[in-house]
């Protein structure tokens, strides 16, 4: 999927310092948003890779899909087949939160569709979930449902690129992070991904 953010860009860009060099510096956004997945999958597929290298989050996830003939399971499928899915390698705390989502999506208890809901309401229907912290829905509602306004607060490279580029002192707290971005509303999503690219461009 291409996308164009001309729009996000021209409104950072005039914004002035030191969203303009930095926007100018890095280039166009190429934040890129995949629907390959439906909202569920994609929260599930993310747990795979917390705390983990990328590396050894793509050998699990490789060997979660085998099972499947690599096309993401039904909940029905996984919940059948939840002896090979132990087998993985995956942390016990992983797997109980990946199965809880499961049976939640079967049980209707979580939607499989999020056009009808606000962005406040998926939030608090998936972190119900335990082990499904605000930043992973975040990180669906972003890369995988292509929000444009959400701003991951609680999200460290942010935080620690933010206080970097408005040369803070100390690392900016979630709540400070949260405050200080409010005037880049509509486009919060595109300011975090060139807060993202901030190191690449030191």
């Amino acid at each position: 999927m291409v996308t164009s953010f001309t729009d996000a860009e021209n409104f950072l860009i005039k914004k002035g310092y030191p969203w303009e060099p930095l926007i100018k510096k890095i280039g166009p956004c190429r934040l890129k948003i995949s629907d390959d997945l439906l909202p569920y999958q994609s929260i599930i597929k993310s747990i795979f890779y917390q705390q983990l290298h990328p590396k050894a989050g793509d050998a699990i996830f490789t060997r979660f899909m085998q099972i499947f003939e690599n096309k993401f399971p039904t909940p029905k499928e996984l919940i059948q087949r939840k002896k090979e899915f132990e087998q993985i390698g995956l942390s016990k705390r992983k797997r109980e939160t990946i199965m809880q989502i499961n049976l939640l999506i079967d049980q209707q208890k979580l939607p499989i569709s999020l056009q009808d809901f606000t962005r406040n309401e998926i939030e608090t229907q998936y972190t119900q979930v335990k082990g499904v912290g605000i930043w992973t829905v975040q990180m669906m509602l972003i890369f995988n449902q292509g929000f444009l306004d959400i701003m991951p607060c609680t999200d460290f490279a942010i935080r620690k690129n933010f206080s970097t580029l408005m040369n803070l002192e100390n690392m900016i707290t979630p709540k400070k992070l949260e405050a200080e971005t409010l005037s880049l509303k509509p486009y919060r999503s595109i300011a975090a991904w060139y807060l993202w690219q901030l190191p690449q461009t030191l």
